[in-house]
């Protein structure tokens, strides 16, 4: 329980303290010095990496080889809530993240988000959503990368969720690589428990999937794909058990 409360004061802390921060940036952004304006990327480096610690996550990572610079979709699966604070910290250079539409009226941190071209989505409303694939394509076509959980929302357990494949449309679209990652026991951290609790959490990193070597493969097809490719490392990560390895095809989403 001190844990949990150490972690949300540390957050609201930091909501509080940077605030000035967040004005001199809409400032700078009215003026036209954003791209000069590094604020952002210092300050949510700093507290991603401090709540991870707060939080009690003992992080075990690899594949770092396989971050790439350029602009590209990443895309995992999503067990907890700490994952996106993993994101934050982990894979390089702020990128902009699609959430869900509830994150948008969250104060001060809806603006932090907007710092670095977050998009919110509405999953209820399939018209919304759209919208939201063609923002982030666009930002993936003028060199920005964008993070998407395809699973939708938080599993809150070890099994996946099978992907949304309309996420993969905006990269095959952009004509941009895709970057699968993989997060595994997460959601010891807090939704095992109702509370924030110290657990390790392994981060693994695969290999960029050229979306320009697939040009007749349908959003299914590739969807299936790079869910495999996730649990085939989900199962790796966990030691090979047997009866944990399951194979998505295509019909998982129809």
């Amino acid at each position: 329980m001190l844990r949990t409360i150490a972690t949300l004061l540390y957050v609201g802390y930091l909501m509080i303290v940077n605030i000035p921060l967040v004005l001199y940036w809409k400032f700078s952004q009215k003026i036209g010095l954003r791209q000069k304006f590094q604020g952002p990327q210092t300050v949510v480096n700093i507290w991603a990496r401090r709540m991870l610690r707060l939080a009690g996550v003992q992080l075990e990572r690899s594949g770092e080889e396989n971050i790439v610079t350029r602009p590209a979709l990443w895309v995992g699966n999503h067990q907890g809530i700490v994952d996106t604070i993993l994101i934050l910290s982990e894979l390089g250079p702020l990128k902009s993240i699609v959430a869900k539409k509830e994150v948008e009226k969250f104060p001060v941190a809806n603006t932090w988000m907007r710092c670095f071209d977050c998009i919110f989505m509405d999953r209820g409303n399939p018209r919304e959503t759209l919208k939201s694939i063609r923002k982030a394509q666009k930002l993936l076509e003028n060199g920005k990368s964008v993070v998407i959980f395809p699973e939708g929302t938080r599993s809150r357990g070890p099994e996946m969720l099978p992907f949304k494949p309309g996420a993969f449309r905006c990269a095959m679209k952009a004509k941009v690589a895709v970057v699968p990652f993989v997060i595994d026991e997460s959601y010891n951290v807090f939704e095992a428990n109702g509370r924030f609790k110290k657990a390790k959490v392994k981060l693994s990193i695969l290999p960029a999937i050229e979306t320009v070597d697939y040009p007749n493969m349908n959003t299914y097809d590739f969807s299936a794909m790079v869910q495999q490719q996730i649990q085939d490392e989900l199962y790796r990560l966990r030691g090979g058990c047997e009866g944990e390895r399951k194979v998505w095809t295509k019909q998982d989403y129809e």
